[in-house]
């Protein structure tokens, strides 16, 4: 419990510290751009307001855009253009578009607002520059005219800050991913020393409680037998309705009780070798029902197992679990029914489950059905559950259970189709 409270929190403390970083390095990126096209704006307006006083100057001549872009102070400009209202080019860095006509919904919008207008353009090379339309008023022939003057920007050098903020938060990502993964198997193998750590301490408990159990045998199971035996002679020798009778069996019963309290306890505690031997599933579980069937007659047992579907298990152990999980549905269902025994192939794995219509069980007893000494019963031992688990576990498998109050339960077996030796 406390392992799986720190792997809570660690996580809470990394998705706050993910949060944070992702969202730092998304703010700084968001600024880096702002910064960016700021710069481009104001770089390319300057440069429009000094060429709308060179042109008001000189008026409009032929080669002056090329001679600018062809100079190293002008390196940043992609091209430069004017368009009168009809979207003929009347100058271009490019002479050979000079006297073209194009229609540009960017360029008719300046000249119906008179507001300057920035946006992005791809050039025929695939190169994305930013572009500033800017309108420009000019005297020619007597004439106030205005035109618009284009100005293309290569963006590489403004963008540096954005790709080196893009940079930062592709590798605050890269290390926040690391982080988790690292952060997982760190909690993975917390997790696994623990649940090793808890299975050592598991067997140094089964092994002591093999001993009480060995002394319990030796040093009870003998006078048990005696002291049964005994009633059993003297109740020969009363008569049918001797009120001794029914005390002695009392006695009898009892010490049959305090039998199988002793045998559930050695099967719990002893760590014996596995059996491995290939059989049929489905015959295996014909034996358990044929066994099963004279405890309850108002139960019908149901099986819906292919007959082909083999497994290579111990047998004899396998039988174990399924009696005790046939019988303690048996008992969970007070009225008559039907106990359904199914099994199919899933992978390398055989997935047998045992449902049946009893009353269900509540989230409380569910979470402790398998805890040994555990029961609901008036004259359970609580180990048959726990037995069970400790068996499919030494076949290297899974017990899973699913059950509602007054719904029923489905006791689901994971088995591996083929055990390895020990």
């Amino acid at each position: 419990m406390r392992v799986k409270r720190a792997s809570i929190y660690i996580t809470l403390l990394l998705l706050a510290f993910t949060g944070a970083m992702v969202t730092s390095a998304l703010w700084t990126y968001k600024l880096s751009m702002q910064a960016a096209m700021g710069n481009l704006k104001t770089a390319a307006t300057n440069m429009a307001v000094n060429l709308d006083f060179t042109l008001n100057n000189l008026g409009l001549r032929r080669y002056y855009f090329q001679k600018l872009v062809s100079s190293g102070d002008w390196e940043a400009v992609a091209f430069l253009a004017l368009y009168n209202r009809d979207g003929e080019v009347l100058l271009h860095s490019n002479i050979n578009l000079i006297g073209l006509r194009m229609k540009d919904p960017h360029i008719q919008r300046v000249f119906a607002t008179g507001i300057p207008l920035d946006h992005f353009m791809t050039l025929g090379t695939g190169e994305k520059v930013y572009v500033l339309d800017y309108p420009l008023h000019y005297h020619r022939e007597g004439k106030l005219r205005t035109e618009v003057l284009r100005i293309a920007l290569h963006t590489y050098p403004a963008m540096g800050v954005v790709r080196k903020a893009r940079f930062q938060l592709t590798l605050s990502l890269a290390a926040t991913g690391v982080l988790w993964i690292l952060t997982f198997l760190l909690i993975f193998y917390i997790r696994r020393s623990v649940r090793m750590e808890r299975q050592l301490a598991e067997k140094e408990r089964l092994a002591l409680l093999g001993e009480m159990a060995a002394i319990l045998a030796h040093e009870i199971r003998n006078p048990i037998g005696s002291i049964k035996g005994f009633a059993q002679l003297l109740m020969e020798k009363k008569e049918d309705d001797s009120p001794e009778r029914e005390f002695l069996q009392t006695m009898v019963e009892e010490c049959i009780r305090l039998e199988k309290l002793v045998r559930d306890l050695l099967h719990y505690a002893r760590e014996e070798r596995l059996r491995l031997s290939t059989f049929l599933l489905k015959e295996l579980v014909e034996e358990c029902v044929k066994q099963s069937e004279g405890q309850r007659e108002d139960i019908k047992l149901a099986i819906e197992i292919s007959d082909n579907l083999t497994i290579t298990s111990d047998r004899d152990k396998l039988k174990q679990i399924l009696l005790n999980l046939i019988q303690n549905s048996q008992e969970a269902m007070k009225q008559e029914g039907t106990l359904t025994i199914r099994a199919h192939e899933k992978g390398d794995k055989i997935v047998l489950e045992i449902q049946d219509q009893g009353k269900g069980m509540t989230p409380e007893v569910r979470e402790r059905i398998f805890q040994p000494f555990f029961t609901t019963k008036s004259q359970g031992t609580g180990l048959g559950m726990a037995i069970v688990k400790k068996l499919t576990e030494q076949l290297e498998g899974q017990i899973h259970v699913e059950s509602s109050y007054g719904q029923g339960s489905v006791f689901r077996l994971i088995l591996p189709k083929k055990v390895n030796p020990q």
